[in-house]
């Protein structure tokens, strides 16, 4: 554990910030967003090197700017001028960024960034498309509308990040869909009752159909505050595992990503998921209140996902030293 624990010290797993100076492409306002905004992955980022962590900071802040541009707009501003920041984004990404972005400032951290990593700017108007999916919200009818959804708004995101670590095998891209679908359906089990208190519900139709819970029976359980009864239980179990199988999925393309970005990945799945298993420990209950992970428990999942990176690396330097063996005979 000592190695684990010259890391820790070493890159402050903590909330305070990275001094700025480390940050050549982005700044302490975007810094400042993932920090607040985005804790876990704002946790497991501080694994990767200053200069890809400052690339990840920049992604980040595009993605949740807009994403809380849509979710929880300024009294500033009304949906005409959402709806065109929007439309701004979609033409600075299809002339290639040659004139200023929306938001200037991030436009010019982003454009350096994309043209560094050639990121196919696909992914970020497919992003663009679930945001505008998030201003017409509509219903959801069955798991493959859902599963849209959250390729749309976060599998892009990890799409992007693969894409920006260099890699581009299609298993590796397959993979980091996934964990971004996993990742995505765990904010919508967590936010349940979030959602609910604004008048939205992003669990399939025929889900809730499934398990003889409808819509106004969840607003009913929400309104009353007394915790889930059977049936939400029985129809949130059947998400959770939905969601595992994903991580599954997703987090086993880990280990085709370069050696030095494996850990951050690992530890942000990790964390991740274990906001599962806190909801499964909480007996489902996400109508009163949202499953978060405690800072020891981060610490123990940054252990074991270090223990879990040692032991790979050790096994690649085995099996390319064996192999060199069998070469040489």
């Amino acid at each position: 554990m000592e190695d684990l624990a010259s890391i820790v010290q070493t890159n402050q797993l903590s909330n305070t910030l990275i001094p700025s100076q480390l940050l050549p492409a982005t700044d302490e306002v975007d810094e400042y967003l993932m920090a607040t905004h985005g804790k876990t992955f704002h946790f497991a980022a501080r694994f990767l090197s200053p200069r890809l962590r400052c690339h990840i900071v920049t992604l980040y802040a595009f993605f949740r700017t807009l994403d809380d541009l849509v979710d929880a707009p300024p009294a500033s501003r009304n949906s005409n001028d959402i709806r065109k920041e929007l439309a701004d984004w979609r033409l600075w990404f299809t002339e290639n960024h040659v004139f200023p972005a929306p938001r200037e400032s991030l436009g010019m951290h982003l454009a350096a960034l994309l043209d560094e990593h050639r990121i196919p700017t696909a992914i970020f108007l497919d992003f663009l498309d679930g945001m505008s999916t998030d201003m017409d919200f509509q219903e959801i009818q069955d798991f493959q509308g859902m599963y849209r959804y959250c390729y749309r708004v976060a599998g892009t995101v990890g799409l992007a990040m693969t894409h920006m670590l260099g890699v581009r095998s299609p298993q590796a891209l397959e993979a980091a869909e996934k964990l971004g679908i996993g990742m995505q359906l765990t904010n919508i089990l967590r936010d349940v009752g979030g959602d609910l208190a604004a008048g939205r519900i992003y669990l399939p139709l025929e889900d809730l159909a499934r398990f003889d819970c409808s819509p106004t029976h969840l607003y009913q359980l929400y309104r009353e505050q007394q915790g889930p009864d059977e049936r939400f239980r029985a129809l949130m179990r059947y998400q959770v595992a939905r969601a595992h199988r994903y991580f599954v999925s997703g987090m086993s393309g880990v280990w085709l990503l370069p050696a030095d970005c494996r850990l951050p990945i690992l530890l942000a799945g990790r964390l991740y998921r274990r906001i599962l298993i806190e909801i499964e420990r909480k007996d489902y209950d996400v109508l009163r209140a949202r499953a978060a992970t405690s800072t020891p428990e981060k610490i123990r999942e940054a252990a074991i996902a270090f223990t879990l990176d040692r032991l790979w690396r050790r096994g690649e330097m085995f099996s390319a030293t064996v192999g060199g063996v069998f070469l040489e005979d």
